[in-house]
């Protein structure tokens, strides 16, 4: 029988700040079905309240889902 040996590893996880945050919505409203309208990545809360500004008046939508959206940088520990 074969005998299997692991190791263990630890991994950092630290905000990469050479990213910058993004901010996104996505219309939720509609009757049978969601409009689904994205904003795409927005490079700040400034602007993406344009953006749900913009759609309401244009379509009555009130409805959204809403992210902002962050980056990680991993880095690999020694083998344990």
């Amino acid at each position: 029988m074969a005998r299997s040996t692991y190791r263990f590893r630890e991994y950092g996880v630290t905000p990469d700040e050479l990213a910058e945050p993004a901010f996104q919505a996505v219309c939720v409203s509609g009757e049978e079905a969601d409009c689904g309208a994205d904003s795409r990545d927005q490079a700040d809360e400034e602007a993406l309240a344009r953006w749900l500004a913009e759609h309401t008046r244009d379509t009555g939508h009130e409805r959204f889902r809403v992210a902002s959206w962050s980056y990680a940088v991993v880095k690999a520990g020694a083998w344990q």
